[in-house]
């Protein structure tokens, strides 16, 4: 490009010529000013069309300045032009020639350059034009590096435009106000909120300005004043205002001050999020509970009188049912465990019998035989030759090991099952027991509780010395008479203790079961404690659910069948550990 070499007006009629070639002298000193501040310096001579620079010019672009030759004329497209982004090539060419022609105050460029690396430089050219004596005018300036300025702002940018697309596209409306409390910027939330279709409707603009005096816009502008006067936040405010078709909706608002690095107070930053359809839901739900409390209170008054009405019905169907079932049931489960007890005994019969055939076995004359094989085993080995004489000698040892095994592991087996067939004859004695004490009815008669726990201690009098239990029963004076069933009750008691029976180890070295009843404020306690497995609180919660058992053979229906009589009785059941290890306490609770 062809820059012009006219002297600008501005210039020839500059009537200080003589000051100007007067500064000219300290040109030394200006370039070593300029060199110090680490700047690259320029100046453009329009006679010649060449660019002198300093070495700072060049370094910032990872080149050296005797590389380049600044003895000819016409250097400028060389050190310059050649060196600029194609991009910002024409842009800058243009800028600076236009300057040159009407040179009003100072020139000021922002391009790129080629760096020796194949990058690109980010330059700010700054300029002015001066006097000169040879060609009567020249240009001057500096050249800076803000290529990490650069660099900071694109990424300024671009976080700015992911923001922008960011709270755009959000649901909830958000908003940011100055400190008069106008709109400087709203996303498309926002702007649909308010009922226009541009954020530019709503910029500048207070919350008077865009609802009018009323009670909507007065209270937002009010909030807002408020927070940028106290910087107090507004958190999860629910509040209403009205759309473009002039219908109730209802916002969560959050509003908060956004202050500078020094505390003042400087922006304010709202977010909205519409909770209209929850509101509705709201509403719909309170009526909706309402009448079902008008319905419940008038099913509750119509389920009292049928729960009157029924209650005689209820109480003579029981007794009846309680008298035909119970008849039948218990004549049923007389004959059936006097079967049972004729089967255990046979089979007992027959185990202690093949107990007496093991024992009868010829063992003894196998152990003499091998003795005898092992004493005269040279002499054999001269009949029939050593190898087979210790072939007879290891065959018949063998064998004799075998057998042993085998014997040992019959008598365990016969043990334990004569143990299985005693404790069966155990139970069956206590349901005998009693079946031989009902007679068929389970009509509601006082009955003694003190009584039935000396009862089934005697039933259970073989399971606790079998297994070493201390067993003790504490019960303080006064009377202990409920009216209830005496079978079931005698079952839930017989049930509980059978249970701590099992939980304790029979290697432990201490075993106790300890029975307390007493009466407080109108109720009888009754309280079981054993110092057996104990349980953990996640089993405990388990306790009651039908068919949840700890047991190998467990059927899951003990602790619940006996809560149901319990509870059948108007008491209450609770059993509690420690946790494993730590035993258990049943504790029963009847009204007196």
């Amino acid at each position: 490009m062809k820059f012009s070499n006219t002297r600008p007006a501005a210039i020839a009629n500059n009537k200080s010529f003589s000051a100007a070639r007067t500064e000219s002298g300290n040109l030394e000193r200006y370039k070593a000013l300029v060199h110090a501040s680490d700047i690259g310096a320029w100046e453009y001579f329009p006679d010649t069309e060449s660019l002198w620079c300093n070495d700072i010019y060049f370094s910032m672009l990872g080149r050296d300045i005797n590389d380049y030759d600044f003895a000819s004329p016409n250097n400028l497209k060389e050190v310059w032009i050649d060196l600029l982004h194609p991009e910002d090539k024409d842009v800058a060419t243009n800028h600076f020639a236009e300057y040159l022609k009407n040179p009003k105050g100072t020139h000021e460029s922002y391009y790129r350059m080629k760096h020796s690396n194949g990058s690109w430089v980010w330059i700010w050219s700054r300029g002015r034009v001066f006097q000169n004596e040879k060609s009567g005018f020249g240009a001057i300036g500096t050249h800076v590096d803000i290529t990490r300025h650069k660099k900071a702002e694109e990424a300024i940018q671009r976080e700015r435009i992911l923001l922008r697309t960011l709270i755009d596209n959000l649901p909830d409306t958000i908003y940011v106000k100055d400190i008069q409390g106008r709109k400087i910027i709203a996303n498309r939330a926002d702007v649909e909120c308010i009922g226009v279709s541009a954020e530019e409707e709503v910029l500048g603009k207070t919350d008077l300005d865009l609802f009018g005096n009323n009670d909507i816009g007065i209270r937002g502008y009010e909030d807002d004043m408020r927070i940028i006067k106290t910087g107090e936040a507004i958190i999860n405010k629910e509040e209403y205002f009205l759309d473009s078709r002039g219908k109730k909706r209802w916002l969560l608002t959050s509003k908060l001050p956004v202050k500078d690095g020094r505390g003042k107070i400087i922006r304010l930053l709202g977010i909205g999020h519409d909770i209209t359809m929850r509101k509705q839901s709201d509403e719909v739900l309170k009526k909706l509970n309402e009448d079902l409390r008008l319905q419940s209170e008038e099913l509750s008054k119509q389920a009292a009188d049928l729960k009157a009405l029924n209650l005689q019905l209820e109480k003579q169907k029981e007794q009846e049912l309680e008298k035909a079932i119970a008849q039948g049931k218990f004549e049923i489960a007389s004959e059936f465990l006097h079967d049972i007890g004729n089967a255990m005994v046979g089979l007992g019969s027959h185990l202690n019998r093949i107990n007496r055939v093991v024992d009868q076995n010829n063992l003894n004359n196998l152990k003499s035989l091998t003795v005898f094989l092992k004493t005269n085993q040279t002499a054999i080995a001269g009949a029939i030759g050593a190898h087979k004489a210790a072939a007879l000698v290891s065959v018949t040892e063998g064998f004799e090991a075998t057998q042993t095994n085998n014997g040992l592991e019959i008598h365990t087996s016969i043990t334990e099952l004569l143990n299985i067939i005693t404790h069966i004859q155990e139970i069956l004695n206590i349901q005998r027991q009693l079946v031989r004490g009902h007679k068929g009815l389970h009509e509601r008669k006082p009955v003694n509780l003190e009584n039935i726990l000396y009862d089934c201690k005697s039933m259970l009098f073989a399971s606790i010395d079998k297994k070493g239990i201390r067993f003790s029963i504490n019960i303080q004076p006064g009377t202990y008479t409920i009216k209830g069933d005496h079978t079931k009750l005698m079952q839930v008691i017989l049930n509980i203790l059978k249970n701590s029976i099992e939980a304790i180890n029979i290697d432990a070295p201490e075993k106790i079961i300890t029975i307390n009843m007493h009466t407080v404020d109108n109720l009888l306690e009754l309280i079981i404690t054993d110092n057996g497995q104990g349980f953990d609180a996640q089993t405990a919660n388990l306790f009651f659910v039908r068919g949840f058992t700890t047991k190998k053979n467990g059927t899951g229906l003990g602790l619940y069948n006996i809560r149901t009589i319990i509870e059948s009785h108007a008491g209450s059941f609770a059993i509690s550990s420690n946790g494993p290890g730590c035993g258990a306490v049943s504790t029963i609770r009847f009204a007196l």
